[in-house]
Formats: structure tokens, sequence, C-alpha cells
């Protein structure tokens, strides 16, 4: 099962209800790209794409992240008193999403939360909990799940391009390896690697912040990987040696890794 119908067979479904859905017999999903024979669910809804100025065929899955709903989302804008636009799950900048097989997680900021609260019907567990501390609070529940949680998804930022979201999407199969998805490219956390980052941190403080400077200006092309000081900085400290050599060769995999300590 793609993911998006995932998230559609576990949580939005519901919204379903307040849709202008029709039966599909011949389209194309223009946001997931899919043929109607494809989709888990038989209906669609035309939206009007403000790029193009023509209305295009949008699968209910994937339409749930465009819907619209005071009821399931709360407020996009206004105040509770004087609402002008409903919530929309695919506008939530900055929130993450957590969707086991039993419960699903939305992980809200300071500047989404009162107005996602308005909602009469939410579809969510909201945990208020951003930036660095959002990793830290998905990495630490996804963790205590049970085996029957999994496969899960795991969205950092459920509010930017909705296509590419969609496109990204990918299952967490276990504990001992997270994808956290997002427009980019999913980005994989292992576990194993993250308790040893945490417990070299804890070890050597200092000997940490410079290692993960190194780190920092290799990924952003500031100094080269057989670059001499970090070389000789890591021969003369053997764990971070072996760390290191087990780090991702992606740089942004590199660095999504170091915001979890």
């Amino acid at each position: 099962m793609d993911c998006i119908d995932f998230l559609w067979n576990r949580v939005t479904h519901a919204m379903a209800e307040e849709m202008k859905l029709r039966e599909a017999e011949n389209e194309t999903c223009y946001c997931c790209n899919r043929h109607s024979s494809q989709w888990i669910d038989p209906r669609y809804e035309w939206r009007v794409d403000s790029y193009i100025r023509l209305e295009v065929p949008i699968c209910a899955p994937c339409n749930a992240l465009f819907h619209g709903s005071y009821q399931f989302l709360g407020i996009e804008k206004g105040t509770e008193e004087k609402p002008v636009a409903p919530g929309k799950l695919g506008m939530l900048v900055g929130c993450g999403l957590i969707v086991t097989q039993t419960k699903a997680i939305l992980l809200t900021n300071p500047g989404w939360d009162k107005r996602l609260r308005a909602a009469k019907r939410p579809l969510f567990t909201m945990v208020q909990v951003s930036g660095k501390s959002a990793a830290e609070y998905a990495i630490t529940t996804i963790r205590s799940l049970p085996d029957a949680a999994f496969p899960l998804l795991y969205i950092s930022d459920i509010g930017r391009k909705k296509a590419e979201l969609i496109q990204h999407m990918e299952y967490s199969l276990s504990r001992d390896l997270i994808y956290s998805c997002s427009s980019d490219p999913a980005i994989k956390m292992d576990m194993q690697l993250i308790d040893t980052m945490r417990a070299l941190a804890t070890s050597n403080k200092s000997g940490w912040k410079k290692l993960e400077r190194f780190i920092f200006n290799a990924c952003h092309g500031r100094i080269a990987p057989n670059d001499a000081g970090l070389r000789e900085f890591l021969l003369g400290w053997p764990e971070a040696l072996a760390f290191a050599q087990k780090l991702p060769a992606d740089p942004h995999e590199k660095l999504k890794l170091l915001r979890c300590v």
C-alpha cells in the first residue's frame, strides 16, 4: 500500500464526508500521478491548479492534504470567534506527524497549536513540540512502540510541497531504522548510530562539539573529507573515528543525524 493510502486509511478518510468526491472512470491524479486503477479509494475531486489555472483531478487520499476543514483541522486564518479560512493538513508548515497501525499523533508548533485545537472532531492526538525537540520526541515515541505498531509513517514536516511529500514518503518498518519524511528525499535515521552519537556527546562534551563542527563544515564543503586537522583529531579519538566511518555518505543525512543530539 502506498504511504498516502495508508494515511488515508488510518486517518484522513474521515474528511471524505465533506469533500466533493466523484467516481473515477479513467483518471490520473495530478498530485501523485497514479492512474485511478491504482487508487485505494476510487474517488477524486476536481481542483484548480493556481499555476496553470485549470481544473485537475486529485485522488481522495491526496485531496486530504488540500481539503480545508473547520471541523477536523481547525482554523488556518482568523480566530475561533471570527474564522477566515479552515485548516488544511498540507499547509501545516513545521508540524510533524506520526501514524502507526493504532494511533496518529500530530506534532504541532506554537504558531499552529491553538488554531488546530479549535477543531471539533480532531483527526489526531496533538502534542505541542517543535524544532529539535520535535525530532527527539518522535524518536523517543517511535522507539517505545511495540512491534505491532509497525510499519508506520513519520513525517517531520507535512506543510510544504504536497506532491514532493507524497513522492518521498517511506515507511519505517522497525524502531531500528526510522525514515523521516518531508518534501525532500526521506532521511534514514539509524538508531544505533544515534545511540553512539549521544554516548560520545555525553562522555566528551568538548570533543563532541569539535567533531560536530568538523562534520558540519565537511557537509557544507568548507573542509575536504581528507582535511589534515580532521584526520589528526579522529586518530586521537578512536571511538569518534569508528563512529565517523559509519556515517552515511549523504551530507543531508549526516546533518539530520546531528540534529538528534
